[in-house]
């Protein structure tokens, strides 16, 4: 019966078909279930262990979007998600793994887990980068200062600022700020996906959405390049052994 309701309102609600959502349900058991429960609710036999802690799917609440702050994602959030894991967490990128239509079929069925909702409007949808310059990297900077960024990431971008290590998510653990040298992101390490992340913020963690701070589409895009010149590049044994953190 359980699976029926999420089969008809998951139906409504994202256009998924009823055979879909039924594979979505397979594939989630034998990828998804051991972390993320069966009942999508972060609480799978594997999950006591793994820091970051899996997702509540339940809540609707999901860091990674191109809605607004406190909207559900999108089916194709999700999907961009699961094909491309998360770096610095065991979330694994299943992209090379499993075909597209069961991509988009654990998708629905992960989004069929939280609220019954219409799907809200998109609100990052296809960008045009503005191209990197020494001068929009310099206005970077300066609302890197403006926007006090350097509470979290520190002044130089290591994730070391002064707020760092109080910081919290929604379910109590460390929510260590990203440090930006590294040049690994969670939601991806694009131009894009960058800009993503500061117009939609993180859901879920203390990383704000600065659509309404930064309306101006010049201004955003020198803070991404800003952001992403703090990188450096990481030697193989850097990238081989560095430990695992809760980048947010």
């Amino acid at each position: 019966m359980r699976l029926l309701l999420i089969v008809l309102v998951a139906t409504a609600a994202w256009a998924a078909e009823p055979l879909e959502l039924e594979r979505g349900r397979a594939v989630y058991r034998d990828a998804c279930e051991a972390c993320h429960g069966r009942e999508g609710d972060g609480k799978g036999p594997g999950a006591a262990n793994l820091t970051p802690r899996p997702r509540n799917f339940v809540t609707g609440s999901f860091k990674f979007r191109s809605t607004a702050t406190g909207d559900r994602p999108l089916l194709r959030d999700i999907v961009r998600t699961v094909t491309s894991g998360i770096r610095g967490t065991w979330m694994p990128a299943f992209g090379p793994i499993l075909p597209a239509s069961d991509l988009r079929a654990v998708s629905a069925y992960v989004l069929a887990f939280g609220p019954k909702e219409d799907p809200p409007d998109q609100l990052v949808g296809e960008l045009q980068p503005l191209a990197d310059t020494p001068a929009l990297r310099d206005r970077g900077k300066a609302l890197y200062e403006t926007l006090q960024c350097g509470q979290c990431h520190g002044p130089e971008g290591r994730g070391d600022g002064p707020a760092a290590a109080t910081a919290v998510d929604d379910q109590g653990q460390s929510a260590a700020p990203l440090d930006f040298t590294i040049g690994l992101y969670k939601a991806g390490s694009s131009p894009e996906d960058v800009y993503r992340t500061f117009v939609t913020g993180l859901d879920g963690t203390p990383m704000p959405s600065y659509g309404d701070s930064l309306p101006k589409e010049e201004d955003r895009w020198a803070l991404v390049h800003y952001v992403r010149s703090l990188s450096r590049s990481p030697g193989i044994f850097r990238w081989l052994f560095a430990p695992r953190t809760s980048w947010e």
